[in-house]
């Protein structure tokens, strides 16, 4: 049988209040500044700001990590000059 490692209980609190405070945080700014926290991706990169992981800042904002990975994929295909994909010149021999 495995021994059993004593946990600090500060160890163990100290990710799920830091959590909650961001949470908060986030919505005192939405009540503030609706426009600016509309979307999601505002909402994750606030979160993401104040120190959260991607995965914890999509949860807190009511969507999934894969689901954030997309937008953020989305977002930065767009950033381009004319809105058009850029095509890579073809290599030939």
């Amino acid at each position: 049988m495995a021994d059993k490692v004593p946990v600090d209980a500060s160890a163990a609190w100290l990710p799920v209040v830091g959590k909650a405070l961001a949470y908060l945080c986030l919505q005192e700014a939405q009540r503030k500044d609706p426009e600016k926290f509309d979307a999601v991706l505002k909402q994750v990169e606030f979160l993401d700001g104040l120190g959260l992981s991607r995965k914890d800042a999509a949860e807190a904002a009511g969507s999934s990590a894969e689901s954030v990975r997309v937008m953020y994929h989305q977002r930065k295909s767009m950033k381009t000059d004319n809105g058009t994909a850029k095509k890579k010149a073809s290599r030939r021999s």
